[in-house]
Order: C-alpha cells, then structure tokens, then sequence
C-alpha cells in the first residue's frame, strides 16, 4: 500500500458486499485504516464501512445469567468445545459469507462432530442446481454477457436493490460483440411487484407484472407454444395480456444470445408444481430447437459466496448441500436445514455468517432458539443476541483474504487490505482451531 517514500497509495480490490464480486473497486488505505473507497454501490460501501460499525463484535461473548459477558479467546475455544461435545446431533449453517477455505473446514468439522451442514443456498440457488441433475443446467458468465447478449431477462429478480452494479454491467455495457450497447439489448423484466429494476427500462423494453404465484402457468404456456411455428396463444395468461405474451414469446424465440437472471421471486416453494423442473426443462426446449442462438441462466444469489459452498461440497464430497453425517461417513439425505428444524431434529446449532433468527419464520425461529447456539460473525444480529456463545470473526475481503464465487460461478480471489481490531482470527482459522483441539481432546 505504500510506494518507495513511504505515502500511502490507491489499490484496486475486489467488493465482498455481493455476489457480483466487483473487482475494480480502489481503496486508499494507510494498512490500519481504509480512508477512501471508489466505484462501490451503496451495498459495497456499507460492506467497507462495517470495519467500524457500531454493531461490530471484537470479542468472544458467553451467556451469563441471561446475558452475553466478555471472555478471553482461550475461554471462548473452550466453551465451544463443550458445547458440541454434549451435542449429539448438531447443524451448520450459514457459510456464505466466509471464503471457500473456512467453507471447507466447516464441512470438516461437520464430519468430526457427525453433524449436518448446510448452507443458504439450499434455500436459494441450491434448488435450481439440484434440479438441474436431472434436466440439465445452461449457463453463462457475466463477461460473456457484456459481449454477446442481446436479451436481459430479470425474472423474480430485483436487481437495482440486491446488487446494484449488476444491470450496468450487463445492460449499460458495451461489449466486444456489442459494441452499441444499451441500444441494442432488450430488458425483459417478470415479477409480481413493480420494483426500482423498473425504472432502467426504456421504450423497446418489455415490463410484465405477473400474478403472484403464477410462474407455473407462464412457463407451461411457453413450453407448449414457444418452439410451435406460427403457434401463438391469443389470450392471455397469468395476468400477461396476448400482445405481451406474444412479444415474449418472440424475443425467446429470436434472441441471439439471451440471459435469464434468475431471482429468489422464482425460486420460492410452492405447494404443488414443481416450478423449477418446469422452467429448467423450458431452457432446454428452446435451446434444443434454436438454431440462431441460446439462453443461458445466471443465478442471484444475493450473499457473496454462495455459490462457493456449491462448488466446495461438490468438489470434495460430491453433493451440493445437505451434507448429513453419521460414524464420520456422508450420509445419502434429503433432509435440509428447514426439516432439520421444522421437527426439532438437532440439539445444538453452529450458525456462522448469517441470521436466522431474522430471516426465518417466527415458528422456525423459535425452535431454533430451544437448544444452544454457537454464532462466528463479524457483526450483532438477532441470532447473536441470542446465542450462547458468539465468536467473532474477521471481515473476509478487508482483514483477511480466501477464495470466492462470483454468482456467475467465476472464482475470485479476495484480499486483506487492513488487519482486524484486536487481532480477531478470521473464519477459517476460526474453525481450524476448533477443529484442532476437538482432534488433541478440546485443550
């Protein structure tokens, strides 16, 4: 960070603050502090500014008589180890959040401790990936998308809020194949609720405002009329009129190179149709019969590496997620988090990187909170204050560095750019320690 007289200089990084993982963000920074951020959205300054956050932990925290009471590390490590020693069946989860190198001993431990672990993606782009193992799974990167694409489909996907710099990017761009840009792409956005995403989109644009929970119906239509010749419906469906159908229909059909981000709009459960199946096998369809060009998926997994955990489990243990173990062997389950908690099938919860106690149901929420919980974050939330135990963590990509997965399944490599207060150990080593004494018997 410094030159040859000793002045501090700028440097460019990659933004944790997403999964977009933007890499030409510059910093000024002396090595303690950083003093200037440029080219982040809003999301990657707050991502910047949490080094100094009022909600920012320093050090481990017990409960105490109800409340959390400050301890030394050696005291926190120790605490943790008895915790899950007395545990005989616990559950991980979070995990998106770290690097790919505290995500892998994060399976490790689950192993040791025949627990079972799981990441947010599982209720998120892990869906889609685990149906494509049957269909199939068409993707694309985001360079791919500033030079060759034509058609931007955003469907249940807010991109201007959930990140920011995504749509310039991609819409604003101009490409090596593209070398018009904006004029030439056309934004198709699918939602039920008319969002900020709305407001990028000009004249030759297409806004369709489905009705909620209709997805399925849309994509039957599209699966029986799309790859028909002169085959368009009249009527309309979904809430989708014919003439926007029909213009749907065509750009599907006519786009040379086409890209649909897929948002958590679409991957929400529903009851009875399978949903994903559907619109993974509607891909196929149209890719199977184009002989112009193609469509590709890119999933918005909003957290900045969970695509990683993806890409981490399958590489070293063959799943994606839902990794349950028993005698120290990977058990074949279907079981995930939400089962796990639903029928109170655990004893002890390790959460790191994220906050269930806000994000889940209140149902959910409250079982979750009847057995002990161990929390590795950088910051307060909900589920901390309610832990048992909070160890905190170094903020990966500003204190220490690891690998990550861009949404577009792209791997980055994040750096430290300043050390952490109090010499806070990050995730990774974090996990290693624990590791490391419940392998020498928890001294």
């Amino acid at each position: 960070m410094f030159n040859n007289e000793g002045e501090v200089e700028m440097k460019r990084v990659p933004c944790s603050g997403c999964s977009l993982l933007c890499d030409d963000i510059i910093i000024r920074s002396d090595g303690i502090f950083i003093d200037e951020v440029i080219g982040a959205c809003i999301k990657g300054k707050e991502h910047f500014d949490q080094v100094s956050a009022k909600n920012r932990i320093t050090n481990p925290l017990f409960k105490e008589d109800n409340n959390l009471k400050k301890i030394d590390w050696n005291q926190g490590y120790n605490k943790a180890i008895e915790l899950i020693k007395k545990a005989k069946n616990p559950l991980l989860y979070g995990f998106s959040t770290v690097s790919c190198e505290a995500q892998l001993k994060a399976i490790q431990l689950a192993e040791k401790i025949n627990g079972h672990i799981d990441s947010n993606s599982s209720i998120c782009q892990g869906k889609l990936i685990e149906k494509s193992k049957s269909v199939g799974l068409t993707l694309t990167t985001i360079g791919e998308v500033i030079n060759k694409v034509d058609l931007i489909i955003l469907w249940g996907a807010n991109a201007a809020e959930s990140i920011p710099r995504l749509l310039n990017k991609a819409l604003f761009s101009r490409g090596k194949f593209r070398m018009t840009g904006r004029e030439i792409k056309t934004l198709i956005i699918i939602d039920p609720v008319q969002t900020s995403s709305f407001g990028v989109m000009g004249v030759r644009d297409l806004s369709l405002i489905i009705e909620p929970n209709k997805d399925i119906d849309l994509i039957r239509v599209l699966k029986e009329e799309c790859c028909t010749a002169n085959s368009i419906p009249s009527e309309g469906v979904a809430g989708i009129d014919g003439d926007d159908l029909k213009r749907l229909l065509l750009h599907l059909t006519g786009a040379e190179y086409g890209v649909i981000f897929v948002g958590q709009g679409l991957l929400k459960p529903t009851d009875d149709n399978d949903t994903l199946q559907e619109f993974l096998e509607l891909i196929e369809m149209i890719n199977s019969r184009q002989k112009k060009g193609r469509i590709s998926l890119i999933m918005m997994g909003g957290h900045y590496n969970m695509t990683g955990f993806d890409h981490v489990a399958l590489a070293n243990y063959g799943q994606n997620g839902s990794l349950n173990f028993v005698n120290n062997q990977l058990e074949d389950t279907k079981t995930n988090t939400i089962d796990k908690i639903k029928n109170e099938d655990f004893d002890l919860s390790i959460i790191v990187g994220t906050d269930p106690i806000s994000h889940l149901p209140a149902n959910l929420s409250s079982k979750l909170m009847k057995h002990p919980i161990i929390v590795i974050d950088n910051k307060k939330s909900a589920t901390g204050d309610v832990a048992d135990l909070f160890l905190p963590s170094a903020i990966t990509g500003i204190e220490c560095g690891g690998l990550a997965y861009r949404l577009d399944h792209i791997p980055i490599e994040l750096q430290k750019i300043i050390n952490s207060p109090n010499n806070i150990p990050s995730d990774e080593e974090i996990l290693t320690e624990l590791l490391k004494r419940l392998t020498d018997g928890g001294s």
